[in-house]
């Protein structure tokens, strides 16, 4: 029997709920500010007028007396034929009793009401997804343990892969704790919009108003907190995955909506929009699996955000959230997804959601900077650019492991699930999962990206590429460090553009420091059908040129210009002189600082690094200084990230004097290292 079976269930089974009550088994405990597990409450209302599913005509709620002598104001939401819900989250032991059911705010008599009354014992459980009080960057549960969001998403059933809740039990597995679910049309999950079924307003698909009571609580018994998508940018598109010709709201399907962007204005669309909002929060904002209701995917390739009617977007968010908040008697966290050029859009969001597919996941998610924002911020997307579905799982263990040393509020989430099914990849988060476990990383909540220095034999190859997309970027400089981090990389388009927009991202200028002479080397991947000319130049004199003729389509493919460098310290200078944009895939300067590169972050006592090989299955060890922390002793534990285990541990002394020096044992391709300072009883 699934765990949160019903009052309604129990009942079927003969148990008396009066003055008797029920006791609640809840999950294991885990603090004293937790919840308990749900309660049904269900009656009958079988004289109703009006439409049931819209609050506006029938605002149904039942008033719960709880134990501590206040009272809760629970929406009710309609179940078909004459009954009526209430699912409610207890947060104390004791007694509760329904002590009124109103509609619109007078009081009704329904019938069939059970139970009237119930007690709740047991032990609680972690609770509802909260902003940390202790870090506004991070997250943490009601009962004060912290959640880092570990997970990928599972947008809807992609062909012959297994359903939502099935997935779950395999995410589970490896240790997830994270998705995003889209409420879209084509694999019926749209409550107000089932294919083949005819539209009418206001009304809701019980049928498909029941998958997801199964969804929510598939993510409950398997521990997955998940983002429940409410619009997509395909219905209300006509050019981006457009699904406008369909939406029964088009008036060309016999609906009120003339264009796509009059969704964010017209007031029958934010009428419904928020009939729709209230009816699932009460028929599923009983549930912690919801991590955090999040209003739109990719808000920016509606018609109106590709129209830039950026005021138009970001009220309707303010609005929309503010309206959850008002509703939602458990406060879920409120989010969106989208680029970042929509002014004022995240301004009303709990956290922010970004999505990337750039060559580089390295260079992206260090991108995603929560001082930015001042609140929690990671990827909600993010894959490869190119064929999604040849990846073997190299890029989502990169991203995995790179996010993991940023301040991001979670790791990148990988989109492609139907990819990781397919070719069998829930193996690659297995040892990231191990790792967290073992460590108990997310437990430290203050540690911030740190610059650890890399120490080898003999000087590797510094490969890197842009973590943005089309765009002006925030700036054309992107000094090399020494130590092999390219300042900005992250924020850096990748169309290189040419005459026809001087007003975007037209050259990358690098500051750099080479010991020995060496090469630039220039990937690109696609270029524009009006052709392009790229320039190099090293101060401020041309080094290497390649022209990109014009062609009768934008050309796919690897195309390499190569630059000779002289030893010194200058300025190299990229540069599109041509008609049209190229697409920067990866940008390498050979030979440059060590084999190895080494991302992490820290505080005083604790610091956690990820190293990389650059030369790929040729071993190399050396040093790496760890800055930041304080004198004293240290243990040091070193980890396979292919394997997901030990490799092994390390008793380590750090003076008053100098950073912290660690021998680097042999790395094939990369490896992770967690340390933190013994204490002294």
């Amino acid at each position: 029997m699934n765990r949160r079976t019903t009052l309604t269930l129990l009942l079927a089974g003969g148990i008396t709920l009066t003055a008797v009550g029920l006791a609640l088994r809840g999950t294991p405990a885990l603090g004293q500010a937790g919840v308990y597990r749900f309660v049904e409450i269900t009656f009958q209302l079988p004289e109703l007028s009006g439409n049931p599913f819209d609050y506006l005509e029938n605002d149904v709620q039942v008033t719960l007396a709880l134990p501590d002598g206040k009272t809760a104001n629970l929406p009710a939401f309609y179940d078909g034929e004459s009954t009526w819900r209430v699912r409610y989250t207890p947060r104390f032991k004791g007694k509760y009793t329904v002590r009124a059911v109103t509609r619109n705010r007078a009081t009704v008599q329904p019938q069939q009401l059970t139970p009237k009354e119930f007690t709740v014992t047991g032990e609680t459980g972690k609770g509802f997804v909260r902003i940390d009080p202790q870090n506004p960057y991070r997250f943490a549960f009601d009962e004060g343990t912290p959640y880092y969001p570990v997970g990928m998403n599972v947008a809807w059933k992609s062909g012959d892969t297994p359903d939502i809740p099935e997935f779950f039990i395999a995410m589970r597995e490896v240790g997830l704790n994270w998705s995003r679910v889209w409420m879209n049309h084509w694999d019926g999950k749209n409550i107000d919009w089932v294919q083949g079924e005819p539209w009418e307003a206001g009304k809701f698909n019980l049928a498909v108003a029941r998958k997801w009571d199964k969804i929510v609580q598939s993510a409950e018994a398997q521990g997955i907190y998940f983002q429940l998508v409410l619009q997509h940018h395909g219905q209300y598109s006509s050019t981006v995955n457009p699904n406008w010709g369909e939406n029964p709201w088009n008036t060309a399907q016999g609906g009120f909506l003339a264009k796509p962007d009059d969704f964010f204005t017209h007031p029958r669309a934010l009428q419904l929009t928020k009939a729709r909002y209230r009816y699932m929060i009460a028929r599923y904002g009983y549930s912690p699996g919801i991590m955090a209701w999040e209003l739109f995917n990719e808000v920016q390739f509606t018609d109106a955000g590709r129209q830039k009617n950026d005021k138009a977007i970001a009220d309707w968010h303010k609005e929309m959230a503010d309206f959850l908040r008002e509703q939602d008697p458990n406060k879920h966290l409120v989010t969106t997804s989208s680029d970042p050029t929509i002014l004022g859009l995240f301004d009303a969001m709990d956290f922010v959601q970004l999505h990337a597919y750039e060559p580089d996941g390295v260079s992206t998610v260090r991108s995603a900077t929560p001082d930015t924002w001042k609140k929690p911020v990671f990827f909600g997307e993010i894959g490869p650019s190119g064929d999604l579905n040849r990846e073997d799982g190299s890029f989502l263990h990169t991203i995995l492991w790179a996010s993991l040393m940023t301040d991001s509020g979670g790791t990148a989430q990988y989109w492609t699930w139907d990819q990781i099914h397919r070719a069998n990849l829930y193996d690659r988060f297995v040892p990231l999962t191990a790792f967290l476990r073992e460590t108990k990383l997310p437990t430290y909540r203050d540690l911030a990206p740190i610059e650890p220095r890399v120490k080898t034999k003999t000087q590797g190859s510094l490969s890197f590429g842009p973590g943005g997309g089309w765009g002006k970027g925030k700036g054309n400089l992107f000094p090399i460090t020494a130590s092999g981090l390219v300042e900005g990389a992250g924020e850096m388009p990748s169309y290189l553009q040419g005459k026809a927009h001087p007003e975007l991202f037209t050259h990358a200028e690098f500051p750099v420091e080479l010991t020995t002479p060496g090469t630039f080397t220039v990937v690109l991947n696609q270029i524009a059908r009006a052709g392009a000319n790229m320039v190099v130049k090293v101060a401020g004199k041309t080094v290497a040129e390649k022209a990109f003729p014009a062609t009768s389509e934008d050309t796919n493919g690897e195309f390499t210009l190569v630059a000779p460098l002289p030893a010194g310290k200058y300025t190299i200078r990229l540069e599109n002189t041509g008609a049209d944009w190229v697409r920067l895939q990866r940008l390498t300067l050979t030979p440059y600082g060590a084999t190895l590169q080494a991302l992490g972050k820290g505080n005083t006592t604790t610091a956690v690094l990820w190293l990389r090989n650059t030369q790929r299955n040729q071993p190399s060890d050396g040093t790496v200084t760890v800055p930041g922390l304080q004198a004293g002793n240290y243990s040091v534990l070193w980890w396979d990230t292919e394997k997901g285990v030990i490799i092994k541990r390390d008793l380590v002394e750090k003076d008053n004097e100098s950073p912290l020096l660690l021998q680097v044992p042999p790395v094939a391709t990369d490896i992770a290292v967690f340390l933190r300072q013994n204490r002294i009883k």
